[in-house]
């Protein structure tokens, strides 16, 4: 059996996926299948001028305030090389996946024009709570996407046998960070959505809490509905 790394990660408010790293090493003890690594979320205020950089940031005069926030996941599996051939049309390699260990993630920054008012800021605040929340269930999240993973046989297929070992992990490491992005990056989006649209209709920077539970329970009445 061998253990490979394949590092993606989810992005902002709408998901973004990158491969940063694929390293190859023995697997020698037998360990739990399902290992995760939950890193405390890190929340970051940064002031900012309306400036070209301000507006690069997408923080102006104009809209004073924003909120960034990445769900990351990095995961390491484990597979069996089930069966490998090179035929006519190229390489193909088909593994089993039968360990995975995810490390979670959840920096958020909140970018602020210096003019903008408190309750702007208070507002943001809401966001941030948004994504703390989902994060708390992280853990039961990432558990129940490895699980529903593990012992599935991935093919994977390239000019070579290096290639198409790379597109089998990448299809097998989707297989498992894409429930993930749903239950998060996805929630996320939707909730903090709710959120604005409830904020607009009135006032509500004094009830910050309270608005936050009526957009989580406007998205679980969204989703009742499907």
């Amino acid at each position: 059996m061998k253990s490979l790394c394949l590092h993606a990660a989810f992005g902002k408010r709408a998901f973004l996926a990158g491969l940063l790293a694929l390293s190859l090493s023995a697997c020698g003890e037998k360990k739990n299948p399902v290992r995760i690594v939950v890193e405390p979320p890190s929340v970051r205020i940064v002031k900012v001028k309306a400036t070209t950089t301000a507006a690069k940031k997408q923080v102006t005069d104009h809209e004073i305030a924003r909120t960034d926030w990445m769900y990351s996941i990095q995961p390491e599996l484990d597979i069996a090389i089930k069966d490998e051939r090179k035929q006519q049309d190229g390489y193909h390699v088909w593994i089993t996946l039968t360990g995975v260990k995810l490390k979670l993630a959840l920096p958020i920054k909140t970018y602020v024009s210096e003019k903008a008012p408190n309750d702007v800021l208070n507002h943001e605040k809401g966001h941030v709570e948004i994504c703390k929340r989902i994060y708390e269930n992280s853990r039961e999240y990432a558990t129940k996407a490895a699980n529903s993973a593990i012992g599935k046989t991935f093919e994977g297929f390239g000019t070579d046998r290096k290639l198409a070992l790379s597109n089998a992990l990448q299809i097998a490491a989707q297989e498992v960070t894409s429930p993930y992005r749903k239950d998060t990056s996805a929630l996320a989006d939707q909730v903090s959505s709710n959120y604005d649209l409830l904020c607009e209709k009135e006032d509500r920077t004094s009830t910050v809490e309270k608005t936050v539970a009526e957009a989580f329970a406007s998205s679980s009445e969204s989703s009742s509905e499907r």
